[in-house]
């Protein structure tokens, strides 16, 4: 004697013969295989039992048993939530059935927590234009950066004084250079002059006493010439080998003095980079125009900060004071509305909520009705098989009594 179990109410069918049981089995087997979970309801698969085989019996009625356990726990969840979602339906009704004098501090608590609300995720994300070694240098020395800022402008801007003053130096003190090696040309060339008209003075003198003792020719004349000749060009050669050393130790000690400057220069220089490379470090910045940047991002960051705090403050109190008109209202579950006060503002997204919500209503009513109607399969199986037998009848008693 066998019965066969279905998921959904429907009509009996006859009961299936042995041999046919095994195939019947395959085929249902392969069913599970390709059935579509896709469905909202999934009917239950057929089971053949065969009630004349004790253990099968008992086996079969405590599945029985278990699926209908089962069904009732999932209807009593889900009548929990059913129960949930209809109070909110019942709070929506309440709100919109509100006279205007009531609902009017309501409303004005909502509209301010949907602008905070909207002011405070634009704030949390915006994007500020500094890193974090940055912040935290703006953090600490946040009394100090405007004074900093302004003197790195100045170290920067006496930079480039300083560079150009070492290429002024650089520059006069390659052309004292150049004078100094023409002075030396000069001398060079007036000592050569000089050496080469002393040998041609002393020539000529030679040749006139020559003529002079061969000849006996009166010399007078061309030996004072000669003489005069030769005190000139000794006068000219001394005159300006002493201009030359006169302009060497000029030209000396302007190069001494260009030397002196580049080098006090350079100093000024290597000093006023390492205190911009410090200021740089100390703030993680490049220039003075990012060290000003970022402090302008500080300061602006700062403002939208303290902002956010006090849009909190006023959050809060706003919540409250919302919580309180719904009190007043009668309104149960008062904290979902804390993140949906938009829906008391605007009509539209109070039809959506309610729209929703009934739909979700509609999804658990639809899956109570599929549960009950497990449990009524189950407890008219279950009498199927008190009736066919007291034996069965009371084995399933004992096992509810076990239970």
């Amino acid at each position: 004697m066998k019965f066969q179990l279905f998921g959904k109410r429907r009509k009996k069918e006859h009961d299936v013969p042995a041999d046919e049981s095994a195939g019947r089995e395959r085929e249902y087997a392969d069913a599970d295989e390709t059935v579509d979970l896709s469905k909202e309801k999934v009917d239950l698969e057929k089971i053949s039992v065969d009630l004349n085989n004790k253990m099968l019996r008992l086996d079969y009625i405590q599945r029985l048993y278990e699926g209908i356990r089962e069904a009732k726990r999932q209807c009593g969840d889900i009548k929990t939530e059913y129960g949930q979602v209809t109070s909110y339906l019942k709070d929506i009704q309440l709100i919109d059935q509100a006279q205007p004098e009531e609902k009017k501090e309501l409303l004005e608590a909502a509209q301010a927590i949907v602008e905070l609300t909207r002011e405070r995720e634009s704030l949390k994300h915006r994007k500020y234009k500094f890193n974090d070694a940055q912040k935290a240098a703006m953090d600490h020395f946040e009394p100090k950066v405007a004074k900093d800022v302004s003197n790195l402008k100045g170290y920067e801007d006496y930079q480039i004084k300083v560079k150009h003053d070492m290429r002024q130096l650089d520059s006069e003190k390659r052309i004292l250079l150049g004078e100094k090696r023409d002075i030396i040309r000069r001398q060079g060339t007036l000592r050569l002059v000089s050496k080469v008209l002393g040998g041609m003075l002393a020539m000529f003198g030679i040749l006139i006493l020559t003529i002079w003792f061969v000849f006996q020719v009166d010399i007078q004349v061309p030996f004072v010439a000669t003489a005069a000749f030769a005190f000139v060009v000794l006068l000219v050669i001394v005159l300006e080998s002493r201009k030359n050393r006169t302009y060497m130790v000029i030209t000396e000690r302007k190069c001494n003095r260009a030397i002196a400057l580049a080098n006090r220069t350079k100093i000024k220089y290597v000093n006023n980079t390492r205190t911009i490379d410090y200021l740089c470090s100390k703030y993680k910045v490049r220039n003075a125009t990012e060290l000003e940047f970022v402090y302008d991002q500080y300061r602006k960051a700062k403002r939208e900060w303290a902002k956010q705090r006090e849009d909190a403050f006023l959050l809060n109190e706003k919540n409250e004071i919302l919580l309180q008109e719904l009190e007043a209202l009668g309104v149960k579950d008062k904290s979902i509305w804390l993140h949906q006060a938009n829906a008391i503002v605007e009509p539209k997204d109070m039809v959506e909520v309610r729209h929703s919500l009934n739909e979700r209503r509609q999804k658990l009513r639809e899956q109570i009705d599929y549960n009950n109607g497990i449990m009524q399969d189950f407890l008219g199986e279950l009498e199927r098989i008190q009736k066919k037998s007291p034996e069965y009848a009371q084995e399933i008693e004992e096992m509810l009594q076990q239970s």
